[in-house]
């Protein structure tokens, strides 16, 4: 989330910390499905205010939407969903150790409600990734 930015719900990440292992950043060359060094596992982020542009930019859809439900919340689903750069997609960044996540039924029903608000989700698990579409 940038700084100006307002937050669309009252929720907060908790221990929640996923985004910080899944998301690449390009500023501190950390890849994705890596844990970030700055990463305090189940608490946050040690350098929250001196986080690059990267980490502020970053929305996690289930902080954003109300209508995600707490069991989306994504370190229970090891999965998170993220805008992409294109308007008409988005991205489910899914945690590679965790391999059958995709198939569970919290996932699945991410998964559907995504495809119908946009006609592309981009699924990344590490190095791989796939499409799906409507």
């Amino acid at each position: 989330m940038t700084d100006t930015a307002v937050p669309t719900t009252a929720r907060s990440c908790g221990d929640c910390t996923l985004c910080c292992k899944l998301m690449g950043v390009p500023e501190l060359k950390k890849p994705s499905a890596r844990w970030c060094a700055s990463c305090d596992q189940g608490k946050g982020c040690t350098v929250y205010e001196e986080r690059p542009p990267s980490c502020r930019n970053f929305q996690c859809f289930w902080l954003m939407d109300e209508a995600f439900p707490d069991a989306f919340r994504p370190d229970r689903i090891h999965a998170l969903a993220a805008f992409n750069d294109t308007p008409d997609s988005c991205v489910l960044h899914m945690d590679p150790a965790h391999p059958k996540a995709m198939r569970s039924p919290e996932v699945q029903a991410l998964t559907d409600a995504l495809l119908k608000a946009y006609p592309r989700v981009f699924v990344m698990s590490g190095k791989e990734s796939a499409l799906l579409t409507r």
